[in-house]
């Protein structure tokens, strides 16, 4: 495979790719004139669906789903795409290959770190990647491989059947299976000011539980969000539960304490994703960093060459 695996032949549908709304709006009000790139939200749901065709496309290939494995159903298989999938992972991922040095997003830097953005900014990327090289599955395959092999990576020590657990559901089924507590969620939105003098809008979930636990967290999405605070609450739920199977003196505190059922060893699933699949064939040399781009290369200045002629020629400097 070609380990350059970002190739453009237009380099305006990647200056496009690169352009969040903001900035064309920025732009467009500073310059009084349109944004000659567009913005990057087509390109966004459409590399949305380019992930999740390819992460199937891999399993099935390897024989998934299987009644003898682990990911037996074809719901398995949603299950693992959702979690696998996420917004952070793929933040997590635009970061290494360095897109927050390139993202356009106007004069509010900050943004650069948003997980949102930078895994819209890269779902953009592959959805160009995809119209530029005319169709070509072949070569998308192998663009979107290495994604794929760093999504995985961050699943392997997660146990499948925590994979495939929908957070909130998994958090009630738990409660319920061990207490008649009922917990207390609300969702707040507001403004969060700790982001350097520019304060953004997010949503703030916080989950009580009588006395026995409190999880608030912020974030700009407002599901995921709720399932980063169901996951969270889950795990502690649990590891109050551990507590108490090894110590009497909970069991005489005047707080309720959890009610303990004994869970049968063998439903406690341990196999992990790497487990299942083996992802040796995508090697690291075929990861590709965006680190030789710096976002001064990419602003539109008086006088100067557009952001098409910039990235081409930037490009042909990586011998694209």
């Amino acid at each position: 495979m070609n380990n350059k695996i970002f190739s453009f032949q237009n380099t305006n549908t990647l200056a496009q790719a690169l352009t969040n709304k903001i900035h064309e709006l920025e732009y467009q009000s500073k310059k009084g004139t349109k944004y000659p790139f567009g913005n990057n939200e087509d390109f966004v749901g459409i590399g949305q669906m380019i992930l999740e065709f390819f992460f199937s496309d891999y399993l099935i290939q390897r024989g998934y789903p299987n009644k003898d494995s682990q990911i037996k159903k074809s719901s398995d298989l949603v299950l693992l795409r959702q979690r696998l999938l996420s917004e952070r992972n793929l933040a997590d991922i635009a970061i290494m290959y360095k897109i927050d040095n390139i993202v356009q997003v106007g004069n509010q830097i900050s943004l650069k770190k948003n997980p949102k953005i930078l895994a819209e900014t890269l779902k953009s990327i592959i959805a160009a990647q995809y119209y530029d090289s005319g169709f070509d599955l072949d070569h998308l395959r192998e663009v979107v491989q290495p994604i794929l092999k760093q999504v995985l990576d961050k699943g392997q020590g997660v146990p499948i059947v925590e994979l495939k657990q929908n957070p909130k559901s998994a958090f009630l089924e738990f409660v319920n299976g061990c207490t008649n507590l009922k917990p207390k969620v609300s969702v707040e939105w507001k403004k969060d000011t700790t982001q350097n003098g520019n304060p953004i809008n997010v949503y703030q979930v916080q989950l009580e539980l009588n006395n026995i636990l409190s999880i608030t967290r912020m974030g700009i999405n407002k599901r995921n969000t709720e399932q980063i605070v169901y996951r969270e609450a889950l795990q502690k739920l649990k590891q109050i539960q551990q507590k108490q199977l090894h110590s009497q003196e909970l069991q005489n505190q005047q707080t309720q304490p959890l009610k303990i059922k004994t869970q049968d060893k063998e439903s406690i699933q341990e196999i992990t994703i790497l487990d299942e699949l083996d992802t040796s064939v995508m090697e690291l040399s075929q990861f590709y960093s965006l680190s030789d781009l710096k976002d001064d290369d990419l602003n539109l200045l008086e006088n100067q060459r557009t952001l098409g002629q910039k990235v081409e020629s930037l490009l042909e400097q990586f011998a694209l």
